[in-house]
């Protein structure tokens, strides 16, 4: 980058590139960014609701989800975070969804 006086300035940002293949994780038990969720009961998932963004209506995308069980519980527990990335829909309420889903052990 250079700003006006045609100075560079570093950025501390460091991409991460894959140095191998990336073994496709089909465990509804673990952590993982992005993609495709993994439901704790793949036969029965839950309603489409949970991916939909409240302002516009269209599917979120899975920004993440965390297997995170609480110490004692009878359940298996996941939560997901899910967003809408139109632009139209930014900084409305609505556009991001949050769901734990539980699962008895």
């Amino acid at each position: 980058m250079s700003n006006k006086k045609g100075s560079k300035q570093h950025s501390n940002v460091q991409l991460g590139i894959p140095d191998g293949e990336i073994e496709v994780d089909n465990d509804a038990y673990a952590s993982k960014i992005g993609g495709t969720p993994l439901w704790l009961d793949p036969n029965t998932p839950p309603s489409s609701d949970y991916c939909t963004c409240r302002v516009c209506r269209d599917k979120m995308y899975l920004l993440f989800q965390s297997y995170a069980p609480l110490p004692d519980s009878a359940f298996h527990r996941v939560v997901y975070v899910w967003a809408c990335n139109k632009r139209s829909c930014m900084k409305k309420e609505g556009r991001f969804g949050v769901y734990i889903i539980k699962r008895k052990r």
